[in-house]
């Protein structure tokens, strides 16, 4: 029954209709007596079966007569073609808009660029909408658009920028004298070696560099540079009641108080010179042998 099949009422006897079936070579079902005979038949023989003032069309079943009633009715027209328009725009009508990106900066940027696109907001092209954003393609590394039923979400990254800084060519020099004990260099040119002795104001690192042209190029310069340095220390105090041995260590003490060092530098070598008692005081020099870091930043070279 699904092609579709015309269902007829008639007044004729059950002989009678089976005489016209016979005579005109018809092809019916579902013969049922109630009040009245009904039979159903297909479609092409509706025109032999009209001709006959005593058998009536009542309806059609299956998708024949789906159609057939729809297309003979103009309410369900306009109701069917409403609901296709409604449902068209509705599927194109975004109520959430999400903007999502890494950069808080970036997502007011994005926000206030596509500040027209105000929820409710008919999205019947995504390429108005990318149009739009490739005005930031200075700032966006990439973005994309996609939509889920009623939901519009934008995706972004942000481009990220680097400043190109300027820096003063400039060398380190020693800060003191003493022999070279190590380097703690990133960047730049050394100019002395390891247990070389230099003087106050020596270029330890250049900021010239040779390529494998030899050319020089100027380079920044970074790092330390540490050497063995010598200092005498002279300490004087007066005489006390305490035994002689604390009087001596209060001036060692004292000597080596005198010493200023960095978390990085130490005393290598503690050479007492002299320990002497006088009247009133009691002197002491010590040489020590320190590790020091003795690399200063030189004056700007423009």
């Amino acid at each position: 029954m699904m092609k579709g099949y015309d269902v007829y009422e008639t007044s004729y006897s059950m002989e009678e209709l089976f005489d016209i079936i016979q005579d005109q070579k018809l092809e019916v079902f579902q013969i049922r007596q109630k009040e009245s005979l009904c039979f159903t038949s297909v479609y092409k023989y509706r025109k032999v079966l009209t001709k006959f003032d005593q058998i009536s069309l009542k309806n059609t079943i299956g998708i024949f007569g789906i159609i057939n009633r729809f297309f003979l009715s103009k309410e369900k027209i306009i109701s069917f073609l409403s609901c296709a328009i409604f449902l068209f725009f509705l599927s194109k009508t975004i109520f959430v808009f999400e903007i999502r990106g890494e950069s808080q900066s970036h997502f007011q940027m994005v926000e206030e660029h596509l500040s027209l696109y105000k929820t409710p907001f008919l999205m019947l092209d995504k390429n108005e909408m990318t149009n739009k954003l490739t005005e930031l393609n200075g700032q966006l590394n990439w973005y994309g658009i996609y939509q889920k039923g009623s939901r519009l979400i934008l995706q972004f990254q942000p481009r990220k920028s680097f400043d190109v800084q300027t820096f003063d060519a400039y060398d380190l020099i020693a800060s003191k004298s003493g022999v070279i004990a190590a380097f703690d260099v990133l960047k730049g040119t050394k100019t002395v070696k390891l247990n070389e002795y230099v003087n106050q104001g020596d270029v330890l690192v250049s900021h010239i560099l040779l390529d494998s042209k030899n050319e020089e190029k100027t380079t920044e310069v970074f790092g330390k540079v540490f050497a063995y340095t010598f200092q005498k220390v002279n300490v004087e105090i007066k005489k006390n009641d305490l035994p002689e041995f604390l009087q001596y260590y209060e001036c060692l003490l004292r000597s080596r108080m005198q010493i200023q060092l960095d978390e990085d530098e130490k005393i290598i070598q503690e050479i007492p010179l002299q320990f002497e008692r006088n009247s009133d005081t009691i002197t002491m020099t010590n040489f020590y042998v320190l590790y020091e870091m003795i690399s200063e930043v030189g004056e700007s070279i423009e």
